[in-house]
């Protein structure tokens, strides 16, 4: 037996090991299968902002309805439109010299493509041209100038449109998987620009490393700069040599799979040139996404602490801000070290992580205190800010009445806020019962309301639930401005 076994441990035939040449051609097959699978679905973004284009026979339901351009119509208005028309005329290649460009991705294969929000800022018409001569005017769906993500809708999707997945992006070990973006990284980098005056037949394809992840500083943070991402979120830094600084491009890792984009506005430390910076589809930032791929607006989180003592490995809550999603769970002293498992290790990585969650989200913070950890549930509030949004997607209005958090109207003071109960008047319809009825009583008033038909609501999501459908809808309204006013009682219609 043992003389079988010699024999047969001596008959098993020793493998071949790739050489240079196996391993290079796997590389380019590699490669090819990415611009098979991902290059249909880059295109450049033509962005007008003339205000020579007929104006709408109604005004648009939303600012981001930009509707097509129809250069046959507009040229039988005269022979002087005959030259404008073309400069107008997006969807004619010749045309793209007169106007902006970037680069976007489709991410959906009905006519959603992603791309910044810088890019279609101000725009008066936007047209995405596709590979292979293919193309579409666009809205926008929605746009968020604070995360610089805009979502392109294409009003004629091509037949047969593909799409790229956007894939699991981690910079941290996370509870789902371990880190999988980090410092010498292979991707491929895909770029539909402008080139000579003429609309690239193909996106561009490069494929650097990624040099760095760069995680924003207490110090940066600080600095007077605009409210974006870039001032609190983490960026990807790629080979300047291998891919100029452009906005919209894609960054695949090897698996074909969107990880990140490039921005040509991104800047580390108050600004550094000659740098490529990209912003991660992490997970706060793919929720985002997520959020404008459905028209809707992005509602950013607010737990409701100040935190100025930064400690080695969190963040020292200073103060709690009453009534807030924070208040009776976490107290002076506490150091909220992981929300979610993902670490913060100052408040940029707070803001970062908590706004992203998104408002009415409930999450598990890991928080120290005495030398020990406890997890803390909370589900967070809307942070207020000031950085333009679109959105396609809008709550019905209940009589003329919109609500929005109260916890957006108890920011932009120095320290603790009281957030108010209930929800915020946010918009009333013009000449709807609402804006008639809240003038009677004072429409100067911040008002606020805390019941509907007698049911407590504190948030927007209760309010439409309790509202909504009703033949008659009894609100109990408080006047901020005026704290020792008496609530009131409105009745619509």
């Amino acid at each position: 037996m043992r003389v079988l076994l010699v024999a047969l441990v001596g008959a098993v035939p020793v493998l071949a090991q790739p050489g240079p040449r196996d391993l290079l051609d796997a590389y380019e097959q590699q490669l090819k299968a990415l611009h098979e699978t991902a290059g249909p679905a880059v295109g450049c973004v033509v962005v007008s902002r003339s205000d020579k284009y007929p104006a709408p026979a109604k005004l648009p339901d939303y600012p981001g309805r930009l509707g097509a351009f129809d250069a046959d119509a507009f040229r039988k208005g005269g022979p002087d439109r005959v030259t404008l028309a073309h400069k107008l005329d997006l969807a004619d290649p010749g045309s793209v010299t007169d106007h902006d460009s970037a680069t976007g991705v489709v991410i959906d294969p009905a006519g959603l493509v992603l791309t910044n929000f810088h890019t279609v800022d101000g725009a008066t018409k936007v047209y995405v041209h596709l590979p292979g001569g293919k193309g579409s005017y666009a809205d926008i769906h929605a746009a968020d100038a604070r995360s610089d993500f805009a979502v392109l809708k294409l009003l004629t999707p091509p037949a047969g449109l593909k799409a790229v997945k956007i894939g699991d992006t981690r910079l941290h070990d996370l509870p789902s998987g371990l880190q999988n973006v980090f410092p010498g990284k292979l991707v491929a980098v895909f770029d539909s620009r402008t080139a000579a005056g003429a609309v690239a037949g193909r996106p561009t394809v490069t494929i650097p490393v990624i040099g760095d992840v760069k995680f924003p500083t207490w110090s940066q943070f600080m600095q007077e700069t605009p409210q974006s991402v870039y001032r609190y979120g983490p960026l990807l830094e790629l080979e300047a040599r291998a891919v100029p600084a452009v906005s919209g491009a894609a960054v695949l890792n090897m698996d074909g799979e969107l990880i990140a984009m490039t921005s040509d506005t991104a800047t580390v430390g108050g600004g550094e040139g000659g740098r490529t910076y990209a912003v991660p589809l992490d997970q706060c930032n793919r929720r985002i996404v997520e959020v404008l791929a459905r028209g809707e607006e992005v509602e950013y989180g607010l737990l409701g602490v100040v935190a100025e003592k930064v400690e080695r490995g969190g963040v020292s809550v200073d103060k709690v801000s009453p009534r807030s999603p924070a208040d009776g769970r976490l107290f002076p002293g506490d150091v909220i070290r992981k929300i979610n498992g993902q670490p913060t290790r100052n408040f940029p990585d707070l803001l970062y992580q908590v706004g992203s969650s998104l408002a009415g989200s409930r999450v598990t913070l890991t928080v120290r205190s005495d030398g020990k950890e406890r997890p803390v549930e909370v589900t967070l509030a809307k942070y207020g800010h000031s950085s333009p949004v679109i959105y396609a997607n809008r709550p019905a209005a209940v009589f003329g009445l919109r609500v929005d958090w109260a916890s957006v109207s108890a920011q932009g003071g120095i320290g603790p806020q009281v957030i108010s109960p209930g929800v915020v008047v946010r918009e009333l319809v013009p000449d709807s019962p609402a804006a008639a009825k809240f003038k009677a009583i004072g429409e100067n008033g911040r008002w606020v309301v805390t019941h509907v038909n007698g049911t407590t609501v504190s948030t927007p999501a209760a309010f439409y639930a309790a509202a909504r459908d009703q033949a008659t809808v009894r609100l109990t309204a408080l006047d901020t401005a005026d704290r020792a006013a008496q609530p009131r009682t409105v009745t619509l219609p």
